[in-house]
């Protein structure tokens, strides 16, 4: 056991513990928020609410992304490792300048090809006016994705924990009675509201500095090429995970039904967003740390190896109680008409195991600023998921779904170790390979045996 385990008094893991403990609190209001907001969708809307919802938003953070060339990752690097007060603050007039530039130029653009987007996303081009609408949505995503990425380069962990719980409340007393006066309507607006209440609580608690807040769009430009160098290939990739994606849900809803759309749009989030609060929780300080010792690799592997082992030590009784009170977790967050998507999250989660280890590597990519290699990795991930997506869930529903999931997400890790291995020198040190097998048995097992006694 010494072996696989961790030491809770290293000053590394209290580190980790309590910012994912700052971060952890912040993850369960909003998730009690989304709980909120999705069960109110879910009985005065129903699974056609959710797909619509689901589509508006898988479009707008492909756009969101694609326009902001990725600035709130690349940014963290550049700014995690800043040498000096004059550097941060020049840093950070540079960061705030070309966040908002990016965002007002995707307004226009969104805008501009409303009817285009329309067109992609329902088949036709009677949805113009809602992209419209949600245009703003763009440049409030571009302001506090900018502060968030100040906030997290600088340790400032709880200004942006509060940034983002403020929102996460606000938005949602103000989306419950859109939706009960509304219904179907309010999915537009509360979409935006959500988008502006970020924006205004980063801008509320933003990294104050001496200097100026902006700077000239050349000097921005030129500063910033770093950034934007990274997040130009950031951006490639994530466009690219998240276009596969909207292809899926764009694949179901035409060759199904908006309901099997909300039905595959709920699962997914319980798997990804909601047990994905931990990666969220941790990355906020765990990604800083890596970007500052990057061109250090036996101590990238000391963090990346320790980072691993806190990752699946937590996931091992998460994976286990999820799998048992699945139908209850179903039940509490949305309704009996969803558990459908059952046999989908009882095998989707033990997959979070390989996302773990995947994860904690892949940021090593990003660590280094190795954008090229970044966007092969990630092309070759939205590959495997569409390849594996869609035939098995014609074949066996979501059952195979539920399947594709952990295939995906094992390729995924063996991408990601080849790189690791291979292409930086560096190893996973010991421990790491038999606690993921014990996190894949305790899941696998609690699979089966919760299948036998049909629970």
């Amino acid at each position: 056991m010494a072996k696989i385990g961790i030491s809770v008094n290293s000053t590394t893991t209290r580190k980790v513990l309590k910012a994912l403990s700052i971060f952890g609190g912040v993850q369960v209001i909003t998730i009690l928020c989304s709980i909120v907001r999705t069960k109110l969708v879910a009985l005065w809307i129903g699974p056609a609410g959710v797909g619509l919802l689901a589509l508006y938003n898988s479009t707008m953070e492909f756009l969101s992304t694609s326009t902001q060339l990725n600035l709130r990752q690349s940014a963290v690097r550049d700014l995690s490792q800043a040498k000096n007060d004059i550097d941060r603050q020049r840093l950070m007039a540079v960061v705030r300048t070309l966040s908002f530039v990016l965002g007002f130029c995707g307004m226009v653009l969104v805008a501009l090809f409303c009817s285009a987007l329309s067109l992609w996303a329902f088949d036709d081009t009677k949805h113009w006016l809602a992209f419209v609408i949600l245009s703003p949505m763009m440049l409030f995503s571009a302001i506090a994705s900018g502060e968030w990425a100040i906030m997290q380069g600088f340790d400032k962990l709880k200004a942006l924990a509060r940034s983002s719980a403020f929102a996460a409340l606000t938005a949602t007393v103000a989306a419950i009675p859109l939706f009960y006066f509304l219904r179907l309507k309010a999915i537009v607006p509360v979409i935006l509201v959500f988008a502006f209440a970020n924006a205004l609580y980063a801008m509320i608690f933003h990294v104050r500095t001496p200097g100026r807040r902006y700077t000239s769009l050349s000097t921005a430009f030129a500063q910033g090429q770093p950034m934007l160098s990274l997040g130009l290939y950031l951006t490639v990739s994530a466009a690219v995970t998240l276009l596969a994606s909207n292809i899926f849900i764009v694949y179901l809803n035409r060759s199904f039904t908006a309901e099997i759309t909300g039905l595959y749009q709920a699962g997914y989030t319980l798997v990804n967003t909601y047990v994905g609060m931990i990666f969220t929780a941790i990355a906020m300080e765990y990604y800083p740390r890596l970007a500052s010792v990057a061109v250090h690799p036996r101590r990238c592997e000391v963090i990346v190896t320790h980072e691993i082992k806190i990752a699946l030590w937590i996931l091992l009784p998460v994976i286990v109680l999820f799998i048992v009170f699945k139908s209850l977790i179903v039940k509490i967050l949305y309704a009996p008409t969803f558990e459908a998507i059952l046999p989908y999250l009882s095998l989707a989660i033990i997959g979070v195991t390989f996302r773990a280890v995947s994860w904690c590597m892949a940021y090593v990519m990003l660590a280094r600023g190795d954008g090229r290699i970044y966007i092969v990795t990630e092309v070759a991930s939205a590959v495997f998921y569409l390849a594996l997506n869609i035939p098995l869930f014609g074949a066996m529903g979501f059952d195979g779904l539920g399947l594709a999931y952990i295939a995906w997400y094992a390729v995924y890790t063996a991408i990601c170790y080849a790189v690791y291995r291979y292409r930086y020198h560096m190893r996973l040190r010991r421990g790491v390979w038999p606690l993921l097998l014990l996190v894949l048995a305790a899941g696998i097992t609690t699979h089966f045996i919760c299948s036998y006694l049909n629970i």
